[in-house]
């Protein structure tokens, strides 16, 4: 008896989901554990693999098309078997309790043992692990190796180890040729969160200059020590991640999210790092981040960070977020107006650490080095005031760092 596939539901957030590439057209042989689609989510892109083994004999959505979770999409069965098409839109109940985790989940037909990102590499162009570090180790492009291969479905090492690099002319010439990036996987995921929060949030952005002198420094006494007993580089971003955190349970509602219902106040600091990858930007969290010391705080950072890279990242990763932290510090950008992260309320985009000179107690001119915070939040859900006495008291702390001492 044929075997339905549903649209999945892979957060507890997700609705409805799209289907971004088949990998298995209308009589294909499908094993159990075959790549049989990818659905892009409300977060993340991800692989869907087959339950159940034999031919897929029927197909019903089209790249593309939004439909809801649970919708009959295909159907998996014998070779000389015939199925009737399902309706429009047709759904099927999913009892609770298949869930896997504590919180009840709905699990369909399809499997999902192997959860990936989109490829770091190239834009939208799909490759297995292997393929992507030869590409690297020979720095070349899985873009290039790909338009080489004809359309394959995805690049494979031999591939890459195939490749020849085309000799280059003497000189550069203009062809003309536009290179187009459609809409689609990780890069429309971005467009469309930014068009929404654009559009619904009244966001402000204020802005502090901070003097990292004390910071650079205590950086500078503990960061020897910290790496040999840790295996983890201490960085700016640690340290101020975890200022972050302590700032943040003096102004709770400032870790927030601003759903339908109204602003909900979170007791647990789920801190969003953003990444930026070749494709897009990521942002994974990490959960409970009040909780942690700074070393264990770092040691969750770079956790979390390397996830994108490594493909290894999961929706929970994604979802739950309450207050992210973008940087711009490795580039020439001093300040910025970074876009919330919506439904989060508030966003702090870091920039680059500049020399200053300035007059101090003795009216003497003096260098020092300045960072400046630009601070993003919704103003439906916080007003200027407190944002700015919460960046304050950011400020406070990441001058005075001792003081964290006598809490």
């Amino acid at each position: 008896m044929a075997k339905e596939v549903l649209m999945p539901k892979l957060s507890s957030t997700m609705d409805q989901g799209h289907v971004t590439q088949w990998f298995k057209n209308v009589g294909d042989p499908v094993k159990v554990g075959d790549v049989v689609f990818e659905v892009m989510t409300d977060k993340i892109a991800i692989e869907v693999e087959a339950y159940d083994a034999g031919f897929l004999i029927g197909r019903y959505v089209e790249v593309g098309e939004v439909v809801p979770v649970n919708t009959v999409i295909a159907h998996i069965g014998k070779a000389d078997e015939t199925v009737e098409k399902p309706s429009k839109n047709q759904t099927k109940q999913v009892a609770v309790s298949q869930a896997v985790e504590p919180v009840a989940v709905e699990i369909p037909v399809i499997s999902l043992e192997t959860v990936r990102t989109l490829p770091e590499d190239g834009f939208g162009v799909r490759a297995t692990p292997a393929a992507r570090k030869a590409a690297r180790e020979r720095g070349i492009t899985i873009e290039e190796v790909y338009a080489n291969t004809h359309g394959l479905v995805r690049v494979q090492l031999k591939d890459v180890e195939g490749y020849r690099t085309p000799m280059k002319k003497a000189a550069y010439v203009e062809t003309g040729v536009e290179k187009i990036i459609p809409w689609t996987g990780i890069r429309k995921l971005i467009a469309d969160q930014m068009s929404k929060s654009h559009a619904t949030v009244p966001s402000v952005t204020i802005n502090a200059e901070v003097n990292v002198d004390m910071l650079l420094k205590l950086r500078a006494e503990v960061l020897e020590k910290v790496e040999k007993e840790s295996g983890i580089r201490l960085s700016i971003t640690h340290l101020l991640a975890y200022f972050v955190t302590k700032a943040l349970r003096k102004h709770p509602t400032m870790n927030a999210r601003a759903l339908d219902d109204g602003i909900h106040v979170l007791p647990s600091v789920n801190l969003g790092i953003a990444v930026a990858m070749e494709n897009g930007l990521i942002v994974p969290n990490v959960k409970n981040a009040q909780s942690y010391s700074l070393v264990e705080l770092a040691k969750a950072i770079k956790t979390q960070t390397e996830k994108p890279k490594k493909n290894t990242l999961l929706p929970d990763d994604l979802s739950g977020g309450t207050f992210t932290i973008t940087s711009l510090g490795t580039t020439a950008v001093i300040d910025f107006n970074p876009i919330i992260n919506v439904p989060e309320i508030c966003i702090l985009g870091v920039g680059r650490i500049v020399d200053r000179v300035e007059f101090d107690a003795n009216n003497a001119l003096i260098k020092v080095k300045k960072l400046t915070m630009s601070l993003s939040f919704d103003h439906r859900a916080v007003d200027g005031y407190p944002a700015a006495l919460f960046l304050s008291d950011l400020v406070y702390l990441i001058e005075h760092p001792l003081t964290l001492l006598v809490e």
